[in-house]
This record gives structure tokens, C-alpha cells and sequence, in this order.
């Protein structure tokens, strides 16, 4: 009797171990965050920390040549864009989400033919963080981006025109530019500039469809 006691604890003990409700300690429940993670970063890598759950996610688009009537040139123009995104995400011991990180390389191509290559293109390379006013409530962030924000460039020759510097955007607020700004060959420095003193739609999209329709 004794020895069947024996086997039998022998047996049950790596039952025990492999039993789906023997949670690892560091296992995060992802339904149970707050916001939810966003589909379009999946799959999610989760692990608890001592100041609560961190999650991180990639994703990497690769679009297809479209007609793209936002620059509003003249004669069609088609774009394709390319995405590769980091993001990481910082979550209270209540679940609760409170901090976000972003990396990220955009590539947006224009193009006079529906199959490319491009005549022209924008590129964005910047780190960001979104910091949530009220936890779990992300309607309520403010932002902060560093990096490139934009950088204009035909197929040959220089670039036209590139947004290198900070920008904040608070939360309720306007957003500020602290940085400079190279347009045409003239480089200007700005200090907690408003958005339009910087930013020029009308220049920037006229660019795109001067150098699509020359080179694309």
C-alpha cells in the first residue's frame, strides 16, 4: 500500500504542474486591459512587471499603388504607402493604461502611373510618447514626437523640404514646433512655434504634385 501511495503522488505531481490553472507569474490577461491592444499591432508580446503589465507590438504595412486625390494635382496621381511601427505599451497594476511609446519609418510614394515607381516621396522617422491624463482614457493623451517629420525628396536630386525638431501636442492644447525647417534650400530655426507658422499645406502639396508629375 505504501508504494501504490508512492506511485500515486508521483503521478499526480506533474499533473499538478501541467494544469491550465497554474499560472505563470508573469502571465498578463489581455482581455482585461484597458484601452484594449490595438488589432492592427497584433501579435502582442505581454509580460508583468512589478509596476504592472508591458506590452509590445509591431507593424509593418505594404500598400499598393491607389489614386490619391488628397494633393489635389492636376493630373491623376497615385500613392503607395509603407509602415513599420513599434509600439509599446505601459498598463497599472489596475490595468489600466498610462504610457505609450512609438517608433516609426513611413514611406508615402507619389506617382503620375498606377504602377509606379515613385517620382517623388515623404518620409517620417520619429520616436513619440503618448502620456494619458486620466489612465485607461485615451481621450485624454498628450504627445510629444521627435524625429523627422517629414522629409521631401524627388527621385533625384536633393530633398525639398524636411521637419526635424519636437513637437507637443497637450493634452486640450495646440500643438508646438521646436526645431527647423529646411524649404527650398533655406534653413529656418523655430522655438515653440504654432503648427501654421511652420507648416504650409498649400506649399506642401503643390510640392508633391510638381515633382510627381516631373519625375513620376
Amino acid at each position: 500500500m505504501r508504494v501504490l501511495a508512492t506511485v500515486g503522488i508521483a503521478v499526480l505531481i506533474p499533473l499538478a504542474l501541467a494544469s491550465p490553472s497554474a499560472a505563470k507569474p508573469d502571465e498578463v490577461d489581455e482581455s482585461t486591459l484597458v484601452p484594449a491592444l490595438s488589432g492592427s499591432f497584433v501579435p502582442w508580446a505581454c509580460h508583468l512587471t512589478s509596476s504592472g503589465p508591458v506590452c509590445k507590438g509591431e507593424r509593418h504595412l505594404h500598400g499598393d499603388w491607389t489614386l490619391d486625390d488628397e494633393p489635389g494635382c492636376d493630373v491623376p496621381v497615385y500613392n503607395r504607402r509603407t509602415e513599420d511601427r513599434y509600439q509599446t505599451r505601459y498598463y497599472g497594476l489596475d490595468n489600466l493604461e498610462y504610457h505609450r511609446r512609438f517608433r516609426t519609418n513611413d514611406v508615402d510614394e507619389y506617382s503620375t502611373s498606377s504602377t509606379g515607381p515613385g517620382g517623388v516621396s515623404i518620409r517620417t522617422n520619429v520616436r513619440w510618447t503618448e502620456e494619458f491624463t486620466v489612465p485607461g482614457d485615451d481621450s485624454t493623451l498628450s504627445y510629444v514626437a521627435d524625429g523627422v517629420h517629414w522629409k521631401i525628396q524627388g527621385a533625384t536630386g536633393a530633398p525639398v523640404y524636411m521637419v526635424v525638431g519636437r513637437m507637443v501636442t497637450p493634452y486640450g492644447g495646440d500643438t508646438t514646433f521646436t526645431g527647423h525647417v529646411t524649404q527650398d534650400g533655406v534653413t529656418t530655426r523655430y522655438v515653440d512655434a504654432a503648427f501654421d507658422d511652420f507648416f504650409d499645406e498649400d506649399w506642401f502639396f503643390s510640392t508633391i504634385c510638381e515633382l510627381a508629375i516631373a519625375e513620376g
